[in-house]
This record gives structure tokens, C-alpha cells and sequence, in this order.
């Protein structure tokens, strides 16, 4: 199974649709988590509501930090995507050696609004659904590693 955190501002709309996004396109092959930098007290409701409409998964889905995410007893992470400059600045000592990429996606939790979260969630599911069919376990790190921050490209 290949770990895959995905980190923003305060874990309530971008990393928690991507979350909800990559358990359901990866399956059980990945383990999907999500963080905040200053996380939110909790999940912004239009997103929760967004994914439900959609038939996607929620449970589970809450704001959590990146000290609850660094635990001693956390899971070993393959990958560590930034989904915000805040996030992607944030000083963290992954544990193991994850890859890491930067994807922003445009768009504040002050001023979310339905539009706001398709258009996140469009970004991020065309972004998931490439990083889902990438071989993880057969090609080379410098190779894989490549590919991940290409993706960052893709609207």
C-alpha cells in the first residue's frame, strides 16, 4: 500500500477533498491522510456536503494537524503533497523518506463558496486520477518523483 498525506493551510477544504478524492479513485492501495498547518476546528461544511452530493467517501474526514500526523506511532508516508505555499513552507521532519511535491490549488477557506470547491476538487480529481495510474512500485524514484511534480501542471 503507498501512504499519501496531502497538507494545506488548515486541513478544511483542499487536502480533505483530496483525501476523499484518492480513497476513492486509489482503492485500497493507497492509505489516504490529510493535514493542516493551523488546522481548522473542523471541516468545512460545504465540502463535507460537496463530497455527499457526489457519493464520495467522508467518513473519518476531520481537520487534524501535522504534529498529530509526525507520532511516533503515525504510518510510514510514501508521499507528501502540498496543496498550499503555507503548507509547502511548513518545516516538518517526515519520518522515512516520503517524495514530495507541491500542487497548489487556487482558492481560500475565507472565501470558499460552491464554485470555489468544484473548481478545487476538479483540479485535484484530474491531478488524483493521474497520480493513481502511475506505476508507485515499479519505476524509478528520480522517475516517479518527475512525474509527481509534472502533475502540479495539470488544471
Amino acid at each position: 500500500m503507498t501512504s499519501v498525506l496531502f497538507l494545506c493551510d488548515d486541513n478544511a477544504s483542499a487536502s480533505i477533498l483530496a483525501e476523499s478524492i484518492l480513497r476513492s479513485v486509489g482503492g485500497p492501495r493507497f492509505g489516504c491522510y490529510s493535514g493542516g498547518v493551523r488546522p481548522a476546528p473542523f471541516v468545512h461544511p460545504l465540502v463535507l456536503d460537496f463530497l455527499r452530493e457526489r457519493r464520495l467517501p467522508v467518513s473519518g474526514l476531520r481537520a487534524k494537524s501535522i504534529g498529530e500526523l509526525l507520532a511516533a506511532d503515525s504510518p510510514r508516508l510514501d508521499f507528501v503533497i502540498t496543496l498550499s505555499d503555507l503548507a509547502e513552507e511548513a518545516p516538518a521532519a517526515w519520518g522515512g523518506d516520503p517524495m514530495l511535491a507541491h500542487w497548489n490549488v487556487d482558492g481560500t477557506d475565507e472565501a470558499l463558496t460552491e464554485n470555489a470547491i468544484r473548481d478545487m476538487f476538479w483540479t485535484l480529481q484530474r491531478r488524483i486520477k493521474i497520480f493513481a495510474s502511475l506505476p508507485l512500485g515499479s519505476a524509478p524514484r528520480r522517475s516517479i518523483q518527475n512525474r509527481v511534480d509534472a502533475i502540479a501542471t495539470w488544471q
